[in-house]
């Protein structure tokens, strides 16, 4: 985690510099001018054009003054709970830590629980869940490393914890992985139940539920989605950013599972110049792995893929999203075999292992 510490009187300095080097050496420490009795890189002038400038660039930033003064300077910058960095306050006697903003998705809580032990402070942590010592489906999915969907219904779900309903988190034993999973969950103090049993309704109000499946379901629910699916593309040469997100989206939504599990795109050499292709890729946040025509052709042949004259006349192999899913899933399998759009082919294989972490 990139920290960065700014202090605004000489005993925050000094405290920033015992905190900075606890913390490890990831710690960039921000001192205000003229009042710096350390050695110390980085020093300011104005904090508001200092948080201007650094806002963006750090996972956490610590702040060494009054509250009151982080809340006004901050403002401006405040986004999204999903983007936000942590934000983490404590006064200059290091006798409180206060987690700000971003306590669960930006790690704020836990940050602020380290630097208490790191320093002796009280630690300041209002977060319903973590005061009634209840799970949080956010923190959950920061601690899997899930996606969540839809985003908006956390609010909702995170507040049906706290008030009692009886929330029951799910899990889809087909997913690779998924013993992982499990034994994350119960070092978070989750118990995970069997998918299958999402079916008897009477038995909880809500529901959290990790699987890349799409559901029906009446209750009102929250899905944790992994990063479980490979997404092999060929496209036609100047097919847009936009052409192959829909392309990918309305493929997902034919094999029953949410984009929002793609976690990796693989296609042909002769398409990584595509900007289309890298378009959607970077959209996704997912890596983009090109494989040459010997690789592809070694693929097809071991798992009898089927041929196209045109894509081997135009690529100088016979099909490209097909062997392109199955090599970067590392699967033997599809969920879903090439489909044609606009411009587009797609095919979907599961991932089970993700080489690329």
């Amino acid at each position: 985690m990139k920290l960065a510490v700014i202090s605004v009187t000489n005993q925050g300095a000094q405290l920033a510099e015992r905190l900075a080097l606890r913390l490890g050496s990831n710690v960039a420490i921000y001192v205000k001018s003229g009042r710096n009795p350390i050695d110390s890189p980085h020093t300011y002038d104005s904090l508001s054009e200092l948080v201007h400038e650094i806002f963006s660039l750090y996972d956490g930033l610590v702040f060494i003054m009054a509250t009151g003064i982080v809340v006004r300077v901050i403002a401006p910058y405040v986004r999204d709970k999903r983007l936000d960095p942590a934000v983490i306050v404590m006064d200059d006697g290091g006798n409180f830590a206060i987690s700000l903003l971003s306590g669960h998705i930006g790690g704020a809580n836990d940050l602020t629980r380290l630097i208490s032990m790191a320093t002796g402070a009280t630690a300041v942590i209002t977060t319903a869940t973590d005061t009634a010592n209840l799970p949080a489906a956010d923190v959950l999915a920061v601690k899997l490393e899930l996606a969540i969907e839809p985003f908006p219904s956390l609010k909702m779900i995170n507040a049906a914890i706290v008030n009692g309903d009886r929330v029951v988190f799910f899990i889809d034993k087909a997913l690779a992985g998924y013993q992982h999973y499990m034994g994350l969950a119960a070092k978070q103090g989750i118990v995970l139940v069997d998918i299958d049993e999402i079916t008897c309704a009477e038995s909880y109000d809500a529901a959290v539920i990790i699987t890349d499946r799409e559901l029906n379901i009446d209750k009102p629910h929250l899905y944790l989605r992994p990063g479980s699916l490979a997404v092999g593309v060929g496209c036609r040469r100047g097919a847009t950013g936009g052409e192959v997100m829909t392309a990918i989206k309305q493929a997902c939504r034919e094999a029953g599972r949410s984009f929002k599990s793609v976690a990796v795109i693989g296609s042909t050499v002769v398409k990584e110049d595509e900007i289309g292709l890298l378009a959607a890729a970077e959209q996704l946040d997912v890596p983009i792995e090109f494989f040459t025509n010997e690789q592809l052709a070694r693929c097809i042949e071991q798992y009898k893929l089927s041929l196209s004259d045109f894509v081997n006349e135009t690529i100088g192999v016979g099909n490209v999203c097909e062997p392109a899913a199955i090599l970067t899933g590392q699967s033997s399998s599809l969920l879903l075999p090439k489909t044609k759009y606009p411009k587009v082919t797609v095919a979907i294989a599961p991932v089970r292992y993700r080489w690329w972490e």
